[in-house]
């Protein structure tokens, strides 16, 4: 089934970046300074006013459906969510019931340009540079984010698998975010989220 989707969010997601200044060999100094990056979640499409995405209809939460009306503060950057999985459509609905979260965005099929949320890693079959799209991003209470990837429980072993989550994790960890990999078990009986 083809859902439409619209929406767009910019996130101005602020860093912390520590620079060491190592002038005479030591390191006496260290700057913390903050800074503002745009993260655009949701870029405009080229051709139309929205993206069509194929998907289960069993997969989609929409904005629109009555089940989530207490939710579109919470999530809801585009109009329909698009999940790939059971487990991912399980995650949401456990994230959103969440008190220890703020927001939460479900970003995993925006995957061909259409986001500025994107990791680079290397592929560790290929040697090629390539661009991995998490599922999830959330904010929590206290201002910290957090990427997260569901993945099915065979694939967790997988190189490629593990490629990505070693550069998601060293992006993340210089951004003072977190990254979490949840097997697909875990998301479906709501645990190995939490962080």
């Amino acid at each position: 089934m083809s859902q439409i989707i619209r929406g767009k969010i910019v996130l101005q997601l602020q860093f912390i970046d520590m620079i060491v200044n190592n002038y005479r060999k030591s390191f006496s100094q260290t700057n913390i300074i903050t800074k503002l990056f745009k993260v655009v979640l949701v870029k405009n499409p080229k051709d139309g006013d929205c993206y069509h995405i194929n998907a289960k209809p069993a997969l989609i939460a929409s904005l629109n459906s009555e089940k989530f009306n207490s939710f579109k503060s919470k999530s809801f950057h585009l109009d329909n969510y698009c999940f790939d999985s059971n487990p991912e459509n399980n995650l949401f609905w456990t994230l959103l019931h969440d008190q220890t979260i703020e927001k939460v965005w479900f970003t995993g099929k925006l995957t061909h340009g259409q986001t500025d949320f994107v990791i680079n890693y290397i592929d560790s079959n290929s040697h090629t540079v390539r661009s991995y799209y998490p599922d999830f991003l959330i904010q929590k209470l206290d201002g910290s984010y957090v990427i997260i990837e569901v993945k099915g429980d065979n694939m967790i072993d997988d190189e490629v698998v593990k490629a990505k989550a070693e550069y998601a994790t060293q992006l993340a960890t210089a951004r003072n975010m977190t990254y979490k990999m949840i097997k697909g078990l875990d998301a479906m009986n709501g645990v190995g989220y939490i962080i």
